[in-house]
């Protein structure tokens, strides 16, 4: 083989390694992403400024689906603007917002603080992401979304996914997600446990990979000398 033709092979496989290797960069690189687990406090998230009087919300060491910790928020109204987390300046959590298709949050209510009668709880309304895109995207569950409904009959736990719409940038400069609630007619009104909030992308699990422990290198058995 003449070297004409070997150079002509290597570029022509160096241009394939590129564009795998660019098709790599654009795809779901850095997801799943978890925008809210709670283990380390709040992480970022706060009750937002425009919530109803007497919103709170705190981490709690209880209803944890990933970890110890979920984030306790007790809205006293029916649908409001419950939690915020604004994720602008962090270059990581932007880029992730931006290539996600999906934002999924695990929720839990507690039938023994909830009175509901004749009402309804929803526990998510729906979230709004405000980004470079626009000032107020406002996003309802997923159409493939199971019941997500609460009667208070029973405890209960489900993920709720949302589709986040295609248009939104790839590269952001700021970003925020807020979580809004919603109920009409309870009795008493309980807890929203939250948990477990993050972006995803196509085809992805709905929990982030776990950490793999690195493999040691095999070491000499005492006594013999390594080969």
């Amino acid at each position: 083989m003449n070297m004409s033709l070997m150079s002509r092979i290597g570029v022509s496989g160096f241009i394939c390694l590129a564009i795998t290797l660019g098709l790599v960069g654009i795809s779901y690189a850095g997801l799943p992403q978890v925008i809210g687990n709670w283990e380390d406090g709040n992480d970022d998230w706060t009750v937002h400024p425009e919530a109803a009087d007497g919103t709170t919300a705190k981490a709690v060491k209880e209803n944890a689906t990933l970890g110890n910790y979920s984030y306790k928020v007790f809205v006293p109204s029916g649908w409001q603007k419950a939690i915020v987390r604004d994720l602008s300046g962090d270059a990581n959590l932007l880029a992730a917002l931006g290539k996600a298709t999906q934002l999924k949050i695990d929720i839990t209510l507690k039938a023994k603080e909830w009175s509901i009668g004749s009402g309804w709880v929803k526990p998510i309304e729906c979230i709004v992401i405000q980004d470079d895109f626009g000032g107020w995207q406002q996003i309802d569950p997923a159409a493939s979304q199971e019941d997500a409904s609460f009667n208070g009959s029973a405890d209960k736990t489900i993920t709720v996914a949302f589709d986040i719409p295609a248009q939104t940038p790839p590269d952001l400069t700021h970003g925020s997600v807020t979580i809004i609630t919603n109920y009409d007619g309870v009795t008493t009104a309980g807890n929203f446990y939250f948990d477990n909030v993050r972006l995803v992308g196509a085809g992805e699990p709905n929990k982030p990979k776990e950490t793999v422990k690195p493999v040691e290198p095999n070491k000499p058995e005492p006594n013999k000398p390594a080969k």
